[in-house]
């Protein structure tokens, strides 16, 4: 009885934050925020940046920074976009070809850190670099919007069919698997890990091929989504990743309650809901970036220091009820 009770306060919890989010921007738009329409297209917006996230979690909790991520993701999306231009390919083939171009530019991302062996930022920043070159190269003959017919996968419900293959996959990768418990075992101590027989340079490559499959599956639905995809330029592809690496650190937060799987998803869709809620605001971008900056501030703050403050509280309590009884 204590674990379903448990469970079930947990469960509330976890709902509670988004539902927080939603009222307090629908109470301070007067209305114009959490439309039925909105929040379908809030929670469209959301599968790819998850995607994303899940690609980087890995690499994340073992203190590795990969910012190649929204380079492979952009690169891989012109790369089919240029497929359909050129040779007006179907979508079957569009889909392989953004998904396997994905997987082979996130592949080499690996590859480039286990060679080079140097700190990860820096040989991601430098995949970064010649990833966006080649986008900025090839843009001025490709097209990078796409319509009709290829565009089917970001549309309700193949989108979410695609998404909830992909989650249960991460969720059976990250929590059933040898390479799963490699991978929290490397977050919690590197030195431990290795120590205890964990192959830590394989572990780390695998981050990296795994990480390319969710980047390519998330460049599939993000160009599928928009239409089109910008061209990167000076670093502009880091842009994508930094929402997706705030889901994860939200999902940290609460881990406590729910799965770190649930909580990353829960995370962006959070995210995407404080940036649809501060435009309908009327606020402007530097603003509305100042605001989230503090909004997501304050979460993490209540979410990692709530079990302090209810148990001030309770003591608050405790100390009344002694000072009464004492006195009577």
């Amino acid at each position: 009885m204590k674990t379903k009770s448990d469970t079930v306060k947990n469960v509330c919890k976890v709902v509670m934050l988004p539902v927080f989010v939603y009222l307090l921007f629908f109470i301070c738009s007067g209305g114009a925020f959490g439309k039925p329409a909105s929040l379908i297209m809030n929670l469209k917006q959301t599968l790819a940046p998850t995607l994303i996230s899940f690609a980087m979690c890995s690499n994340m909790l073992c203190n590795r920074m990969d910012l190649s991520a929204g380079a492979v993701v952009m690169l891989s999306a012109m790369f089919g976009a240029k497929m359909v231009y050129l040779y007006g390919i179907g979508l079957i083939p569009f889909a392989l070809i953004v998904v396997g171009a994905g997987i082979v530019l996130g592949t080499i991302s690996g590859v480039m850190y286990m060679l080079l062996r140097v700190p990860a930022i820096v040989t991601a920043l430098g995949v970064c670099m010649v990833y966006e070159t080649l986008s900025n190269l090839a843009s001025i003959s490709w097209v990078t919007a796409i319509n009709g017919e290829i565009t089917t996968l970001g549309r309700f419900p193949y989108c979410l069919i695609i998404f909830a293959i992909m989650f249960v996959l991460f969720y059976i990768i990250f929590n059933y698997t040898k390479f799963g418990y490699n991978v929290r075992a490397c977050a919690s101590s590197q030195r431990i890990a290795k120590n205890s027989g964990v192959n830590t340079k394989k572990t780390a490559f695998l981050c990296y091929v795994v990480s390319s499959l969710f980047l390519g599956v998330a460049a599939l639905l993000k160009i599928s989504i928009q239409g089109s995809i910008d061209t990167p330029m000076y670093m502009s592809s880091t842009n994508i990743i930094f929402n997706c690496m705030l889901g994860i650190y939200v999902g940290l937060a609460l881990e406590q309650y729910c799965n770190l799987v649930i909580g990353i998803f829960i995370g962006n869709f959070i995210l995407n809901m404080l940036t649809t809620g501060l435009l309908s605001m009327g606020l402007s971008a530097s603003l509305q970036d100042t605001a989230s900056g503090i909004f997501l501030l304050v979460i993490m703050i209540f979410t990692y220091n709530n079990q302090r403050v209810m148990n001030f509280i309770s003591e608050r309590k405790l100390k009344k009820e002694l000072v009464r009884t004492n006195a009577q």
